[in-house]
């Protein structure tokens, strides 16, 4: 390293240099962000809080942001990060006092779809939302269950323990 022998004026240089990028690298950007991730096992249909839920620090671009303001539309395992695809709109969620009634759904039913319910011997219809699916085949019915208003629980049980229910799923 002969050119650092003299004059002085190369070695403050050089000194000069590092001292900018170890300060640019400890004071630099952040290149990280705040992201949730499940504290616990959150169930389908359960409403995302701070109690389920810990930021953890993660790379800048690695997650899409998420809104804490939803519902799980699947199973979010324990320490797990929430995506977007676990999440759906919280105007979605099962109203309180409602009743969740098993029955089978098409394939592609997930919590949170609006639904219709056709009582198949009175012909009534029951608006609900898909509490829960199970999807083993995409082509063939899942058993799940659709919550119902109070008054018409009992209704919709009575029709899905004989089979006499059609669930029919909102495309909107």
């Amino acid at each position: 390293m002969f050119w650092l022998q003299s004059p002085a004026w190369g070695r403050r240089i050089v000194a000069a240099i590092l001292v900018a990028i170890a300060l640019w690298v400890e004071l630099g950007p952040d290149q990280q962000v705040e992201h949730p991730f499940a504290t616990e096992t959150i169930e389908i249909g359960e409403a995302l809080t701070s109690q389920n839920t810990e930021t953890r620090r993660v790379p800048e671009g690695l997650l899409n942001h998420v809104d804490l303001d939803s519902v799980a539309s699947r199973i979010i395992e324990e320490s797990q990060p929430i995506t977007t695809t676990d999440l759906r709109a919280m105007d979605s969620a099962i109203p309180t006092g409602w009743w969740i009634v098993t029955t089978d759904l098409p394939g592609h039913a997930q919590a949170g779809d609006r639904v219709i319910v056709i009582l198949l011997d009175s012909g009534k219809v029951i608006k609900g939302f898909v509490a829960s699916s199970s999807p083993d085949d995409p082509f063939a019915a899942s058993s799940g269950g659709v919550a119902v208003a109070p008054g018409q629980a009992s209704e919709v049980a009575i029709a899905a323990a004989s089979s006499r229910i059609a669930v029919l799923i909102s495309t909107d």
